[in-house]
C-alpha cells in the first residue's frame, strides 16, 4: 500500500514539472504555443496603478515576457521624458523648478525664464569643450498681442557655470494681468534630442483669488530608432 500511494503523488508532480507544447514537438517554455493566440472576456483595468506592466513578444523568437509600462516612455527611442510643474501663485515662485532630464527650467522671481545643465555629459558628446553655444527657437504670445512672434535665442554654457541657472529668455514674464505662453525648442549639440518647453502665466479667478496660474512643462523627444 505504501509502494501505491508513492506512485500517486509522484507522477503528477513529474507531469507539472514538465513543459507543454502546442503545435510543437519540442517545447522550450512552460507553455509554448506554434501558431495563433486567441484570448476573450479580459477585464478592464484602466487606471488600476497595480497593473504597471504590459506583455512584450520578442520578434525573434516569439518568447512573451513582461516589461513596465513606465519604460516604454523612458527608452531612448522613444518619447523619453515629459515633465511638468504647474502652481499658483501671486508671483512666479524661483524654488518651482521642472527638471526634464538633463535640463531644469524655472520662472524666477523677477520674472526671468532660465535653464541649467543637470549633469556636463555634454561637454564629453563635444570633443571634451570647455564651452558651447545652445542655440534654440523662441515663441511667444500674450493676450496683448493676439498673434505669435518668434525669435532666436542662444545662451553660451561653460564648464564652470553649466549647473547654476542661465538666462533662457531676456524678456521678462508680465508682471501685471497679462497672460502669456513662452514656447521654447531646443536641439543641444551632438544629443540627438530634441527639448520643447512651455512656459505659462494665467489669470486664474476660479479659485476665488486673484493668483495666477504658473505652468513649466517640458517634453523631450530622442532621435527615433526603427
Amino acid at each position: 500500500m505504501k509502494k501505491i500511494l508513492m506512485s500517486v503523488f509522484f507522477i503528477p508532480a513529474l507531469f507539472i514539472s514538465q513543459n507543454v507544447g502546442i503545435n510543437t514537438a519540442e517545447p522550450s517554455r512552460k507553455l509554448d504555443v506554434n501558431g495563433n493566440l486567441k484570448v476573450s472576456s479580459i477585464p478592464v483595468k484602466t487606471g488600476n496603478v497595480d497593473y504597471s506592466r504590459i506583455l512584450h513578444s520578442d520578434k525573434t523568437s516569439g518568447k512573451i515576457d513582461y516589461i513596465l509600462i513606465s519604460d516604454i516612455f523612458k527608452a531612448p527611442n522613444n518619447n523619453s521624458d515629459v515633465q511638468r510643474k504647474i502652481y499658483l501663485a501671486d508671483t512666479p515662485v524661483t524654488a518651482n523648478e521642472c527638471t526634464c532630464s538633463d535640463l531644469t527650467f524655472r520662472i524666477n522671481n523677477n520674472n526671468t525664464a532660465e535653464f541649467k545643465l543637470n549633469s556636463n555629459t555634454i561637454f564629453t558628446t563635444n570633443n571634451n569643450a570647455t564651452q558651447f553655444v545652445m542655440g534654440y527657437g523662441i515663441k511667444r504670445w500674450s493676450n496683448n498681442s493676439p498673434e505669435y512672434t518668434y525669435q532666436n535665442g542662444s545662451t553660451t554654457f561653460t564648464s564652470t557655470n553649466y549647473n547654476t541657472f542661465q538666462t533662457l529668455d531676456a524678456t521678462l514674464f508680465p508682471s501685471s494681468t497679462d497672460n502669456t505662453i513662452r514656447i521654447y525648442t531646443i536641439v543641444p549639440p551632438n544629443q540627438k534630442t530634441l527639448y520643447r518647453v512651455t512656459l505659462t502665466k494665467n489669470t486664474n479667478n476660479d479659485s476665488g483669488t486673484n493668483k495666477y496660474l504658473y505652468g513649466i512643462i517640458c517634453e523631450r523627444f530622442s532621435m527615433q530608432s526603427l
